[in-house]
């Protein structure tokens, strides 16, 4: 699933070879991650969000990786939680590494735990529906067909609503600190096992 990304999923302003480094690395430890499916969307965005998590951490080594603000305004629950974790200090830790592989396997948990954390927080908010409005539509295109100039603004609702959720969570919780935790440390764990 992970060839089918283009560079229109990810936030950053990336090119193709940017992208074929990604997909290199997906095909690389795919015995390791064979597949990714997200409970809050559908299986290719799923993986786009391992693509996100893996720029997000090179984009501290890179000064030339940046978010692409157009599409920062349509995706602000990505936004929020990039800027969430950029808060934590682990993570600040592990960016001092420089190694492509490493944030792949992290990259690659960050994502699941993020999602499964998302997923609780809306099923515990009787939120369910956001994350079936969520998969009707291929999420990480939504740029692509702007209803921010048309009438319908059905996907920067679901976005403001799907913050306002996190945000008091992550406010009045500590779940959010406690999945980017177990994230980090089983990817570190499980790239030292896949290194031997």
């Amino acid at each position: 699933m992970f060839n089918q990304l283009e560079t229109n999923h990810s936030l950053y302003d990336i090119d193709e070879d940017q992208m074929n480094q990604f997909k290199n690395l997906a095909e690389k430890w795919q015995s390791i991650f064979p597949n990714f499916q997200s409970k809050c969307m559908n299986a290719l965005d799923s993986w786009a969000v391992i693509l996100n998590c893996w720029f997000f951490l090179k984009s501290h080594q890179k000064d030339s990786l940046f978010l692409n603000s157009s599409k920062a305004m349509h995706y602000s629950i990505n936004i929020f939680l990039i800027e969430e974790l950029k808060k934590i200090q682990i993570i600040h830790k592990i960016t001092e590494r420089n190694d492509d592989d490493l944030f792949y396997f992290v990259a690659f948990q960050l994502g699941n735990d993020i999602d499964l954390w998302a997923y609780n927080i809306f099923g515990q908010n009787d939120a369910a529906d956001l994350i079936e409005q969520i998969i009707q539509q291929p999420y990480f295109l939504a740029h692509l067909n702007d209803d921010l100039l048309s009438g319908d603004k059905t996907f920067h609702k679901v976005q403001t609503r799907a913050v306002k959720i996190m945000a008091q969570a992550i406010r009045t919780q500590n779940c959010f600190m406690i999945a980017v935790h177990s994230a980090v440390y089983s990817g570190l764990d499980m790239y030292e096992v896949a290194k031997i």
